[in-house]
């Protein structure tokens, strides 16, 4: 039961945030390029990494982009569990890439479940939901653009980054796995509406990592979508296809896939892997420039449907 007392706290305006019920689904590879996309257009971004997993698209800890702040560290979750469990402002990793700073995600923000259900049982109740919107609170005015990456291991974590935004977009696959993972964001949206953030809409789903081809079993996943998120819910035409291997060799180097793909001219070739003069993770390929494009047109959806919900 709510506390009357309770204050709420609105999100920012330009606040989104990725989530699902299910890992595997692109949701922190989208965060991470939506954000830098904003960024590079000129907005001051924020991503904040809500997830105990060891998402590092941007290459924050695996190659020391961005300036830490003075102090304790805030790598591996450690800089948002403090923000929580102390009370105080979120303190990010500074220009991981021009005009965007990030805090990120790791395995401290695991640590946070059990700090959140014993103030959820004592006197703060629900309201213990609000307690990143409030840790954000202080520093959101410096930015144009917030992003959440929010967490599908725990119910707890996914309603933290849900109260702390106001646009939510649902990647998902075509698997009955990944359908079935979004009846849980469904059901955490409706929770944290209702109780501590009216403001929440869901702005948009889309598929992930699938073949654009495949029309007939794209028309199945949206009904499916729809019936879950609701019949209201936009779709977003773009489908970033399925590219393994220029995904994971975009990720291993802590590139965003337009930087992966920059990279092209200068790549080795097979030849010179076979004879000797390359090895194989030096040679870029070529699909990462259909994979770059995809992730632009998605990053320019998310921004054109999030002016209509705000309407």
């Amino acid at each position: 039961m709510l506390s009357e007392d309770m204050e709420l706290v609105e999100p920012p305006e330009n606040s989104t945030v990725i989530g699902t019920g299910k890992g595997g689904v692109g949701k922190s590879t989208v965060a991470a390029h939506f954000a830098a996309h904003c960024a590079e257009q000129g907005e001051r971004t924020l991503l904040i990494c809500v997830t105990s997993q060891d998402d590092d698209d941007l290459g924050v800890k695996e190659f020391g982009r961005g300036t830490p702040p003075d102090g304790p560290s805030v790598l591996e979750g450690q800089g948002l569990y403090r923000a929580i469990s102390e009370r105080i402002p979120l303190v990010p990793v500074r220009d991981v890439r021009p005009n965007l700073d990030v805090v990120p995600g790791g395995e401290a923000v695991g640590e946070l479940v059990p700090l959140l259900m014993a103030r959820l049982m004592g006197a703060e109740g629900p309201g213990v939901a609000l307690s990143l919107a409030r840790a954000l609170q202080p520093i959101a005015p410096f930015y144009d653009r917030i992003v959440l990456d929010s967490a599908p291991e725990n119910d707890s974590l996914e309603q933290l980054a849900l109260a702390a935004a106001r646009h939510l977009y649902v990647p998902t696959r075509s698997d009955s796995s990944s359908i079935n993972g979004m009846k849980r964001i469904a059901r955490n949206f409706k929770i944290v509406r209702k109780q501590v953030n009216p403001w929440l809409r869901v702005a948009g789903a889309f598929l992930y990592a699938s073949n654009p081809s495949a029309g007939q079993l794209h028309a199945q996943v949206k009904e499916k979508i729809r019936s879950t998120l609701g019949e209201g819910t936009p779709i977003l035409p773009t489908i970033v296809g399925y590219r393994e291997k220029p995904a994971v060799g975009a990720r291993n180097l802590g590139l965003l896939f337009p930087e992966y793909a920059a990279l092209l001219p200068t790549s080795a070739k097979s030849y010179d892997v076979a004879a000797g003069r390359a090895r194989v993770e030096d040679v870029v390929p070529e699909a990462i420039t259909g994979l770059a494009a995809d992730m632009r047109r998605l990053n320019l959806e998310i921004l054109d449907y999030s002016r209509k919900a705000a309407q």
